[in-house]
């Protein structure tokens, strides 16, 4: 007798569904300790011992004290972890303040036991009783602090490469043996610190590019710059009512620093979703300007002990044991600016394969064409669809505008699934008032004919609480242990969404839709603070790469929305591309250094253009910054959309936008020659007036002030 065993997917475990996906999941391997005799160097004249050297470049360090310095020997510049003796003799602050200038570490850290677990306290090189050891390898430097009153240690390593200096902090150094744990480190947090007087700015990684004016008035400022890459825990209730500002999240995990002739650029490499940018100007804790990684290894968050108790505070439990590494870049001369900054990063996303092959060049620019197909309405007690747009009046609005010169396009449909965005699980059938299947097959093979690739988009990550969806298994915790849930709304663990989304791609092949347009992914990331341990934003990481991978492989394509770094690489095009500061009080002012960076590798559009809050002024900038046009537009009037969760499209109506998209395309599309090159150079020529440099040597003149632009061609056109 043949007994036949049938497992259907609903009985098996998301872990298991998950591994039959094939998208691997696998972390990196974590940095180990140098071992061997301890370094006892003698120090020279300045009280520094020569630790490493290459051809660019020699680390030095003093061993009474183990500040750093690095020579730059194409140069000759010295760049030093804290200010010199004699930039401190004018120094104002006293006690703390001016231990922490003279220490290249700031630790704070928090009590396991006792009445308040929230107070917190900084430890620096200045701490008495600390103890240092060093062992020098041919590979870096590594020194190792202990604080035996605080039972707390940790390991800094260095290491010379040909672009400049990498800094690691192991996790395997860290000892916490205590009552004491370790909340947050500094690294190298006066690194290049500059007085007022200098010429040059701090950069930081606000909306596309923010500066720090040395020579601008901040020293009335209560706080300085200091924002998490990718952007906070939105877990947290503390984290998102702190300050209520609106703020752009941090999308590249970058900064920058430069004095005169001379600058740098820090990318953080490894851990970089667990750190805070952090930026300071004089008057607040020093006379210096001054720019860091914070790393982040425990969060304060708030709690409580039932549903009528007032919120507590307290600091999580297990730390976020991750290996913490900032990558350092040297710049000079006519590369000593964010430009160079730009593309010295550039460089590195190439090196570490996140910036692949270029785009080829084309004769057209692709117009990425937004379709909104509906969304749900709640009616008389029951979920009703509301079509705005047709399988069918979709492929008409796409023959209008080809009959009307707009000769590339891109199509991202939107609001396909059944009943829209009521049940994130039941997607398919496709909804029945576009025309279902059948046309949905019409429409893409239609397109195909007429060269034009098709994208459905979707968000994996928001489930709503009342599908068959587990917020018990399947849900993100917050810091306090319990499944995060915003308005009826849970977020998905990684391999859950890793899970439905392949799902949804291997039906969608079906139908021959050539990408999915991924909301969430590229946007978010979050920790999961698993009562069996906390699965880190580096999980999450590898499963949204992963699954992108698997996207572009069974389709053709993946696309996400804001372009957070960890998701290039296997994206195809970038959609709400940062390009606005966050208005933050410390910005003097905004500059595209992300945009130079992605520039003829991945394709970028920014606010769709019947979007704008200002028209003219949105429509330039996309100009200055190398951005593609794209239109969000529905066949029927938006007003049908009002009462479902797609209500934005405040105007969308295509035959009211049909002229403008034509207009504005033709204006894109006069720079097609541009959309391969990299950008090599931005200026401001006068107070409204911006020159953009592509690597041909054409110059694309932005003027917000007469409201157009010009080119001068370069010495190739």
């Amino acid at each position: 007798m043949l007994l036949l065993l049938v497992f259907k997917p609903w009985e098996q475990t998301t872990a298991e569904r998950f591994s039959q996906t094939g998208i691997a999941a696998n972390l990196p391997t974590p940095d180990a300790l140098y071992e061997g005799d301890p370094w006892k160097p003698a120090a020279g004249a300045d009280g520094y011992a020569l630790a490493l050297e290459n051809e660019h470049y020699a680390l030095y360090v003093r061993p009474d004290n183990t500040q750093i310095a690095v020579l730059d020997k194409a140069s000759d510049y010295r760049w030093t972890s804290n200010p010199t003796k004699e930039e401190l003799a004018g120094e104002t602050v006293k006690g703390q303040l001016l231990a922490n200038l003279q220490s290249p570490f700031l630790l704070t850290h928090v009590r396991t036991q006792g009445a308040d677990q929230t107070v917190r306290e900084t430890l620096s090189n200045q701490t008495a009783g600390m103890q240092i050891a060093m062992i020098r390898k041919p590979e870096g430097l590594q020194i190792e602090y202990l604080f035996p009153a605080k039972q707390l240690g940790f390991v800094m390593q260095y290491e010379l490469t040909d672009s400049g200096l990498k800094v690691k902090v192991p996790a395997a150094g860290i000892r916490e043996e205590g009552a004491s744990a370790l909340f947050s480190l500094d690294v190298l947090p006066y690194f290049g610190a500059a007085p007022a007087k200098e010429n040059g700015y701090v950069f930081v990684p606000d909306g596309p590019g923010g500066l720090i004016r040395f020579d601008q008035e901040h020293a009335s400022l209560t706080r300085g710059y200091s924002h998490q890459v990718y952007g906070s825990e939105v877990t947290n209730e503390e984290n998102g009512t702190r300050t209520g500002e609106r703020r752009e999240d941090i999308a590249y995990p970058v900064f920058g620093l430069k004095k005169g002739d001379h600058a740098f650029l820090a990318v953080m490499t490894k851990g970089e979703d667990s750190a805070n940018v952090s930026a300071v100007a004089p008057g607040l804790k020093s006379s210096f300007y001054q720019v860091f990684s914070s790393q982040i290894y425990r969060e304060e968050y708030l709690y409580r002990m039932s549903r009528l108790a007032a919120p507590s505070k307290a600091v999580q439990k297990e730390r976020l044991n991750r290996d913490r590494e900032v990558e350092y870049r040297f710049l000079n001369g006519a590369d000593a600016d964010y430009v160079g900054m730009a593309g010295a990063y550039r460089s590195y996303l190439q090196e570490t394969g996140r910036l692949t092959e270029a785009l080829k060049p084309v004769e057209h620019v692709p117009l990425y064409l937004k379709i909104m197909g509906g969304n749900y309405e709640k009616a008389f007690g029951r979920i009703r669809y509301v079509a705005a747009t047709t399988f069918e009046q979709a492929g008409d609005i796409v023959s209008t505008l080809q009959s009307k010169g707009v000769a590339s396009l891109r199509t991202i449909f939107y609001g396909w699934q059944n009943e829209g965005d009521y049940n994130m699980e039941k997607r398919f059938p496709i909804d029945p008032a576009l025309g279902g299947e059948a046309a949905a097959k019409t429409f893409i093979s239609g397109m195909k004919e007429r060269g034009v690739p098709v994208s459905f988009s979707e968000d994996f990550l928001w489930v709503d609480g009342h599908s068959s969806f587990s917020g018990k298994t399947d849900a993100i915790r917050g810091i306090d242990g319990t499944a995060y849930v915003d308005d009826g709304w849970y977020i998905a663990k990684p391999a859950y969404t890793a899970v439905t989304a392949a799902d949804t791609v291997n039906r969608l092949k079906k139908l021959g839709v050539g990408g999915i347009h991924f909301s969430g992914i590229g946007e978010m990331l979050l920790n999961d603070y698993e009562p069996s341990g906390i699965q880190t934003r580096e999980y999450a990481k590898t499963v949204y790469d992963g699954l992108l991978k698997y996207t572009r492989e069974a389709l053709g394509s993946a696309s996400v929305n804001q372009g957070d770094a960890y998701a290039l690489g296997q994206t195809d095009y970038i959609d709400g591309l940062p390009s606005e500061s966050s208005y933050d009080f410390m910005i003097d002012e905004t500059v595209p250094f992300y945009p130079i960076v992605l520039h003829g590798f991945v394709p970028y559009t920014f606010g769709d253009g019947n979007l704008r809050d200002d028209e003219d002024a949105e429509f330039l900038r996309a100009i200055e910054y190398g951005a593609l046009p794209s239109f969000f537009v529905t066949h029927d009037d938006s007003r049908k959309l009002k009462d479902t969760p797609s209500n934005f499209l405040y105007s969308s109506r295509f035959d009211k936008w049909e002229r403008r998209i034509e207009e504005e395309y033709a204006k894109f599309d006069s720079l097609s020659q541009l959309y391969a090159m990299k950008i090599i150079g931005h200026e401001k020529l006068s107070g409204q007036k911006y020159a953009t440099t592509y690597e041909d040597g054409t110059r694309v003149i932005v003027d917000y002030e007469v409201k157009d632009f010009t080119v001068e061609k370069g010495a190739g056109k």
